[in-house]
């Protein structure tokens, strides 16, 4: 399976265009305006966290399609405020290719390797540290709902059928002041792929696996876009990758997240690899 990795490069780092304003205010004296009509404080909308959920599953393992069920449940409670990604590292006795099917990833056998988790199936909730206990999932992510997001951010992807290129621009837009490195992830996932899957006792001949992991357009653990951030900074940069033939276009998504050093992940998006716009 060979992957074209391309990175335009072409960070910029939009700040807001105050000069105009700037000079009006410098125009005006101070003596003019009342004192407590000098300032106008305005508050910032608070951004909604979107949810990651990296969950390490495999085609062997028996409770693995219950943690696929809980995590859909509630993306279709929260709509848009939880997005998954299925994760099957290589050389396990749990995520061997069945039935012909192969599902795992360099890219998952990374963050397996890193995060260690003691059972699949597991859920990485935002970065922290993996859970093997399934009933604790809900919990975790309807708290990490909770916390505000330092920034919003949004995806465009542009796909050429004819060579099977994929271009993805991320923006992300900060809305307060964060003081900590933060790097831009983009992973491509499938959806729709119809194979076994052990469940219990029983091997579910066509079993519906979606959002599994397929490679990164970023590297292991993203590039790094800054090293602090303020309010109204705004990043945007675009990624390219050639589709492997075996994907299904139609059926891939992108995700994109920003995490900092420890691993925490601060925001997420993701986008239909074919929209509207390059049908």
């Amino acid at each position: 399976m060979n992957t074209l990795f391309k990175n335009s490069r072409a960070n910029r780092i939009v700040m807001p265009a105050l000069a105009f304003a700037a000079c009006a205010v410098a125009l005006t004296s101070c003596d003019d305006v009342p004192q407590n009509e000098r300032y106008i404080e305005v508050e910032r909308p608070q951004i909604a966290r979107k949810v990651l959920v990296q969950e390490f599953t495999g085609q062997g393992c028996i409770n693995c399609p219950q943690g696929a069920a809980l995590v859909h449940e509630l993306q279709e409670q929260y709509p848009g405020s939880v997005i998954a990604v299925n994760l099957h590292p290589k050389n396990t006795q749990y995520t061997r290719p069945l039935g012909g099917m192969n599902l795992t990833s360099d890219i998952a056998t990374v963050y397996y390797q890193y995060y260690k988790p003691s059972s699949l199936p597991s859920a990485v909730i935002d970065g922290a540290p993996a859970v093997s206990n399934v009933s604790l999932w809900t919990d975790a992510i309807l708290t990490a709902l909770e916390v505000e997001a330092p920034a919003e951010l949004t995806l465009h992807t542009d796909y050429d059928h004819a060579t099977r290129e994929l271009t993805v621009t991320y923006n992300a837009l900060f809305s307060k002041l964060y003081e900590s490195p933060l790097a831009i992830n983009i992973w491509v996932m499938e959806n729709g792929l119809v194979g076994p899957q052990y469940s219990g006792s029983n091997i579910v001949m066509e079993y519906v696996h979606n959002h599994v992991a397929r490679t990164s357009l970023t590297g292991d653990w993203g590039v790094t876009i800054a090293d602090s951030f303020i309010p109204d900074q705004e990043f945007t940069d675009s990624f390219s990758i050639t589709l492997d033939s075996e994907w299904v276009a139609e059926n891939c998504q992108v995700i994109a997240f920003l995490q900092n050093p420890s691993k925490v992940v601060e925001q997420s998006a993701e986008a239909d690899v074919i929209n509207s716009d390059n049908d």
